[in-house]
């Protein structure tokens, strides 16, 4: 199972690179990343992509919460396939 979290990060140094060592920490597999600057808002939309596995995300949603930079964070349940001509976050065939 993959899910997706989604957060707004602070940009300050070094932000990208605590979040990123703590979901590496945490024994997650990322399997992707996309990020986006929301310069209205002041901040970064960071959006991972974690395979599941075995671990246990609300571990990690707590943790990740606790880091400084971040303002807020949502997850959301991707769509799971083989064919790599499926828009993984609709479920339409590209």
């Amino acid at each position: 199972m993959t899910t997706r979290l989604t957060l707004l990060l602070r940009p300050a140094e070094g932000a990208l690179l605590r979040l990123l060592g703590t979901v590496q920490r945490r024994g997650f597999e990322l399997a992707g990343i996309r990020t986006e600057a929301q310069p209205e808002a002041g901040l970064w939309r960071v959006e991972l992509d974690l395979a599941l596995g075995s671990r246990d995300i609300a571990n990690l949603r707590r943790q990740i919460e606790k880091l400084y930079d971040v303002d807020s964070l949502i997850d959301e349940p991707l769509v799971e396939s083989d064919d790599p001509e499926l828009d993984h976050e609709t479920g339409a065939a590209a």
